[in-house]
């Protein structure tokens, strides 16, 4: 899919990020099958560990649960390519992406070895993939922060991650994947373009007309759902994209493991190894000191908005600093808890509008 084929301030890309300057960052000290390597070595010196609390013990058994839920999914697609990962730089799906480029080294390590060993001298042809395949379904109004993290980490983790701009932000029942049914919206949804096409113009085979025709716009709206089905537009061969959802999150309460969209959402199958997680978990497992960062080998490195009081990361103008770790030092001055240090479920969302 061309950036030409895309609405305004859509911009996808391929494997990298721009930077400031509009040029893409590719350099990475390692390859992929290094990485992988490399973090399923620190995943299972965490397992391996004695638990020094119940938070550990608990944090570890999530962990194992994780890594059988992403085994079956590359297990139940044969191919790769099937597979995708939505990231947008938050602690969950970092959580996800760890454990996910963990498997894969197991998963291509014994594919290579089964192949290897075949015994009637027929072909093989699995190599360890390059990237990963994935997209970023971001805010119109992303925090530099954050937009820095998700350069980071798509460099140093070889992420084929796709930018799509939601034009304007989702509303709040576009948030999940999983929504309840959908009333009629005041605005068009989007279609592929027609490239050929002006996009402002509402007749052909272009942007689908409004459904209120009274509203009029210049540029097409790409709610967080149409980013999803743009980007499935342009990967026909993606059939499951690996989501970092938790049970705590809106509309998380009744997903499982494997969930087909619904609602009218584009069709493809969510797999969520993270949805029983919990807020202590996820920091458990992040900063722990068996997980490091792989170029520096110090501590993990995560978006440092969750050291400022941030608990729950969306754009400028709907994120907030969590009220509950707000704090006052020895001299009066006030100032913000870092995220770690919320522990219980409730209340994560307290920064989010």
């Amino acid at each position: 899919m061309s950036n030409a084929s895309l609405p305004p301030n859509a911009p996808m890309m391929n494997g990298t990020v721009p930077d400031r300057h509009g040029e893409a960052d590719v350099s990475s000290s390692s390859s992929l099958e290094h990485v992988c390597a490399q973090l399923h070595s620190q995943v299972q010196s965490f397992l391996a560990a004695s638990p020094s609390d119940d938070v550990t013990r608990r944090t570890q058994e999530q962990t194992k649960i994780a890594l059988g839920v992403i085994e079956q999914a590359l297990g139940d697609y044969d191919r790769f390519e099937a597979l995708s990962l939505s990231y947008n730089g938050g602690k969950d799906c970092l959580v996800l992406l760890i454990l996910y480029l963990a498997v894969l080294h197991t998963h291509f390590s014994r594919l290579v070895k089964t192949e290897s060993n075949r015994q009637d001298g027929s072909p093989t042809f699995t190599s360890f993939p390059t990237s990963i395949p994935s997209i970023y379904a971001k805010p119109p109004d992303p925090f530099p922060a954050v937009s820095d993290f998700v350069e980071y980490s798509a460099r140093l983790y070889h992420l084929e991650l796709a930018h799509i701009s939601t034009n304007p932000g989702p509303s709040k029942k576009e948030r999940s994947h999983s929504n309840p049914t959908l009333t009629p919206k005041a605005y068009p949804r989007v279609e592929q373009p027609n490239p050929n096409m002006n996009p402002n113009d509402g007749d052909g085979d272009g942007v689908v007309d409004s459904v209120d025709h009274s509203i009029s716009i210049s540029k097409p709206i790409v709610s967080f759902r149409d980013a999803f089905e743009l980007y499935l537009s342009s990967h026909p061969s993606v059939k499951a994209i690996f989501v970092g959802t938790r049970r705590t999150d809106p509309h998380g309460a009744h997903l499982t493991h494997f969930d087909p969209t619904d609602h009218n959402w584009p069709p493809f199958m969510r797999i969520h190894p993270v949805i029983d997680w919990h807020l202590s978990e996820i920091w458990c497992f992040l900063r722990s000191p068996h997980l490091k960062d792989l170029e520096t080998t110090g501590p993990l490195r995560y978006c440092p908005m969750y050291d400022e009081g941030y608990t729950s990361l969306g754009g400028v103008n709907d994120t907030l600093k969590n009220p509950k770790l707000k704090a006052r030092d020895e001299n009066g001055r006030e100032y913000y808890r870092p995220a770690y240090e919320m522990t219980e479920d409730e209340g994560e969302r307290l920064g989010r509008d």
